[in-house]
């Protein structure tokens, strides 16, 4: 046991040596063994160090030195510097033998592992369940708690959590309230069962999710919220969001221009769209007229400008007396288009501009299933650089918003729900396209976000070029192949008949398809006959909105019988807009799904326009459009979440989700 006590005093002394700031041993030896601290002196780290040095020197107190250490290494952490503070506690710990100290350490290790620029959750986790099992109980541990739960994206035990450990000022209040606006309708009712005390946030919430889109009834209702609460952490002091969109007016557009490719080869999209926004501009006035009020239903002037033809700089000319602009569609043309209107203007572009400096000769319209890829005509770039553009998108820019039906976000929504069912082990199959491509990556990369505090698996992927390789890539990814040949190495080892079915691989809990409709046809019985039948449990088969299409016939259905898929509200079976349906299939009775999604796409992006502001200031809030439940972000990206369905037989059931 000695020396073991003097491997760590050694140790100690290294270590503390290391952490001196200025470190001069001729000025050590001159200084007086007691030191004279001024009452209103902040001691630092060192000063702890030196101290427990000279404490075990002098007296050999390993108890009284342990805590001057742990008091070092605490004042490691309010000086940030966690990563010595951790080194020294893994030093100190097993040396430790009181549990009042082991507690301590373990906590305070805990905490700087949650503080390093990328925490270690597990490492933080581990420490708190070790905690837990000794029955320490605290509002330390809860507040620590909170943070790896926030981390975890668990919003459900942040917000109890964060209750447990009291201390509800301002800054806790925020993050409790960020914890309530990311819980779904079942974890809210499971919240006010475990604790009661979370029922007057829900409330709020609710209030500001049923209307967010309307001030003045919103600001009312958290009036009365406030009388009803008024000890509340909130009701003191409103997120400054809330307070904002209870200030702010709606967008009110009297001119609207629409900016769409209506020649050319987008033509076809552009027209789409079109269709779509004047279906919404009919309903509107028909619904404005119903209700016989002229004051209920302003004249809104809505004008279409052929953007294919016209640069940015024409462009912005001819939308010089209009408040609203809907388009364009082109990532391109909305940056260099916004360099040039002013800030009066309120944009609902159809598309996003994220990839637009790495990609400065290509332009990319990402309509639904359709990509298409345009080569920026010369003419054209002689209009101010990106940079240039971009920078003033921050400054002077007029009011964005960004709208586009982008085929990566399927894979996204894809992800999280599959992670949130509790699945581990997926497989990835993509055709082989530019399209397919990206939706997987953006599947594997949602899923390591997922995952990301815990022992990431990276799913299998395979990628088919044709049918040929269809089965061959299924089975090879499923390890049938392996099963299969271990049957044939028993068949040769024995003489007897060997009755042996082909069983697939164990882990396998989910397959992810990225395909076309044909595409899914044809895989998914390859992928249902290579499952065994005495499998523990069953393999789910999900799919995004391009595996599916208006068009199957009885057998095609068949064919992806079990098949489980997200597709726009618009697109489902037996949906609230059937008049509207009628009305488009009579119109236009050869249209292509991908033509109906871009109609969907229109229509709701006239409908938008008027909630625009308030659903970006109020992420929380969303409304019910034919292209999805759709709310906006911070950054004025609209959010789309599609609803699910299974194919059961010969026919496509929703299913009903949180």
């Amino acid at each position: 046991m000695k020396l073991i006590r003097s491997v760590v005093v050694v140790s100690l002394v290294v270590f503390m040596a290391s952490c001196a700031d200025t470190p001069n041993k001729k000025n050590s030896v001159k200084r007086p063994d007691i030191k004279v601290v001024q009452p209103d002196r902040e001691l630092n780290s060192q000063y702890y160090l030196n101290q427990a040095q000279r404490q075990f020197a002098q007296t050999g107190d390993t108890t009284e030195r342990n805590r001057l250490i742990l008091q070092a290494a605490s004042v490691l952490q309010q000086e940030d510097n966690c990563n010595a503070s951790i080194k020294l506690l893994n030093i100190l710990t097993p040396e430790l033998i009181h549990p009042d100290l082991q507690s301590e350490a373990q906590l305070l290790l805990a905490q700087c592992y949650m503080q390093l620029p990328t925490p270690a959750v597990s490492q933080a986790q581990k420490l708190v369940n070790k905690l837990l099992k000794s029955k320490h109980e605290s509002a330390q541990l809860s507040a620590l708690q909170a943070v790896i739960d926030e981390q975890q994206h668990a919003w459900l035990a942040v917000s109890k959590n964060l209750l447990a450990a009291g201390n509800l000022n301002q800054e806790n209040s925020l993050r409790l309230w960020r914890a309530i606006g990311n819980l779904t309708n079942k974890q809210e009712k499971q919240a006010v069962v475990d604790e009661p005390r979370l029922k007057s946030w829900i409330e709020l919430k609710t209030i500001i999710q049923q209307l967010g889109t309307q001030p003045q009834s919103l600001k009312l209702q958290v009036n009365r919220w406030q009388s009803k609460h008024p000890s509340h952490p909130l009701s003191e002091v409103l997120p400054e969001a809330l307070v904002n969109a209870m200030e702010q007016d709606t967008i009110a557009p009297k001119r609207v221009a629409v900016l769409l490719p209506l020649t050319g080869r987008l033509s076809s999209q552009g027209n789409a769209i079109k269709d779509g926004i004047i279906a919404a501009y009919l309903a509107h006035l028909n619904s404005a007229s119903s209700l016989n009020s002229q004051a209920s239903a302003p004249h809104i002037e809505l004008q279409f400008f052929d953007s294919a033809l016209k640069t940015p700089e024409e462009l912005s000319e001819q939308v010089t007396d209009y408040d609203t602009i809907i388009g364009p569609l082109l990532k391109e043309k909305i940056a260099q288009l916004i360099a040039f209107l002013p800030a009066n203007k309120s944009v609902l572009a159809l598309n996003r501009i994220d990839s637009i400096i790495e990609n400065k000769t290509l332009d990319t319209a990402v309509v639904d299933n359709t990509i298409v890829d345009q080569a920026v005509p010369a003419e054209n770039m002689t209009l101010p650089n990106f940079d240039v553009a971009l920078e003033t998108l921050s400054t002077a820019s007029p009011e964005v918003f960004y709208f586009s039906l982008a085929p990566e976000d399927e894979a996204i929504q894809l992800a999280k729900h599959i992670h949130d069912l509790g699945l581990r082990h997926p497989i990835v199959l993509a055709a082989d396209t530019s399209t397919t491509q990206r939706m997987s990556e953006a599947f594997i990369q949602q899923w390591q976000q997922n995952d990301q505090q815990q022992d990431y698996v990276i799913p299998a992927k395979g990628t088919f070029t044709d049918s040929k390789n269809m089965r061959k890539l299924v089975s090879e990814l499923l390890d049938v192949a392996q099963s299969r040949q271990r049957v044939k190495q028993i068949e040769l080892l024995t003489t007897s008949e060997v009755y042996a079915v082909e069983r697939n691989r164990r882990d396998v809990d989910a397959i992810i398809l990225f395909a076309n409709p044909e595409q899914t046809e044809l895989l998914n019985p390859i992928i249902e006959s290579s499952l065994s039948p005495f499998a523990a449990r069953e393999i789910s088969v999900f799919a995004s909105s391009r595996s599916y299409t208006l068009e199957l016939n009885k057998n095609s259905i068949r064919d992806l019988r079990n098949l489980t898929f997200i597709d726009m509200p618009w697109m489902m079976p037996n949906n609230p807009w059937q008049d509207l349906a009628n009305d488009t299939q009579a119109l236009w009775p050869q249209t292509q799904d991908s033509l109906l999604r871009l109609f969907a796409l229109g229509y709701d992006a006239y409908n938008l326009v008027p909630k625009l502001r308030h659903l970006k200031l109020l992420p929380i809030t969303s409304v019910k459009g034919l292209s999805g439940e759709l709310s906006i972000s911070a950054d004025g990206e609209v959010h789309r979440v599609l609803p699910w369905a299974k194919v059961a037989q010969d026919r496509v059931i929703p299913i009903a989700m949180d």
